[in-house]
């Protein structure tokens, strides 16, 4: 009796680890060699949850760094939404890492995603964390980072309206997808947004001209933020504070804009003093 008490308990000593359980470090899980289907995708995502990653995809990785000397230069394109990695200061903490490299895109502060939000809100929330701060990176493109965070398929709540008004007329109600380049939009509604000869003169949406100004007359709020050339140009041209730039304003909820505003002249002169800007 005692010898197969013995071996009962030898049998329980013996026992293998469960493949899906070996290589767990760090708040990393190795899966087993060969998955697939719902089965890849469930260790993707306890893989994410592990880490304490909010994104389930093989190019995200979290490092902890601290606050206020992450040795990160940070950047966002145009449209001021979404943050990437602009530079990586050589011997810095996140160099150290070897996990975070230029082009990076920032995914989440502390579990919280700020892949969508402005610049600005990005800074803040990172600005107020704790001395150490969990930092969610994606490797590759922000194209690639919102395909892996299904937001390559807009649905309803992805559309937007974009209201052009003459006066009290409603000239055209337009539909297009969140974060659209208002530019390209009106364009592409056989719409024109420029004035005088700048009809023909214009650099085609290319950020150079400064002359496909429209005045948005609500919903500024769910555009991007103005940058300060694109302030700096319209004011050298005195238009209003609600104007701006077609070309570098991205809506992300429902606008209401007017063509061709008038405006004070100033460096570019007005629609009456002969260059027709």
């Amino acid at each position: 009796l005692l010898l197969l008490l013995s071996q009962v308990a030898g049998a329980f000593v013996a026992a293998p680890v469960p493949a899906a359980r070996v290589g767990l470090d760090m708040g990393r899980w190795d899966p087993p060699a060969t998955p697939s289907g719902a089965a890849e995708d469930f260790m993707r995502q306890a893989a994410a949850a592990s880490s304490g990653a909010i994104l389930a995809d093989d190019r995200s990785r979290v490092v902890d760094l601290p606050r206020g000397a992450t040795g990160i230069e940070w950047g966002s394109d145009l449209s001021f939404v979404g943050v990437y990695v602009r530079a990586v200061e050589p011997g810095g903490a996140a160099d150290l890492t070897g996990a975070v490299g230029a082009g990076d895109q920032l995914v989440a502060v502390n579990g919280t995603a700020v892949f969508d939000v402005s610049f600005d809100q990005a800074m803040e929330l990172l600005g107020r964390e704790a001395p150490s701060v969990k930092l969610e990176f994606f490797q590759g493109t922000r194209d690639d980072l919102l395909v892996a965070a299904g937001r390559d398929t807009p649905d309803g709540t992805d559309v937007v309206s974009v209201t052009v008004v003459d006066g009290t007329r409603v000239v055209a109600d337009l539909r297009t997808t969140k974060g659209a380049n208002l530019r390209d939009v009106l364009v592409g509604a056989g719409l024109d947004v420029y004035r005088g000869t700048t009809k023909w003169t214009n650099c085609n949406g290319k950020q150079l001209c400064g002359t496909c100004i429209v005045d948005v007359q609500g919903g500024g709020e769910f555009t991007n933020r103005k940058s300060n050339d694109e302030d700096s140009t319209l004011n050298l041209q005195k238009s209003p504070p609600s104007t701006r730039l077609s070309c570098v304003t991205f809506v992300y909820g429902d606008v209401t804009v007017a063509l061709q505003p008038d405006r004070g002249g100033g460096y570019f002169g007005s629609a009456t003093s002969g260059s027709g800007w």
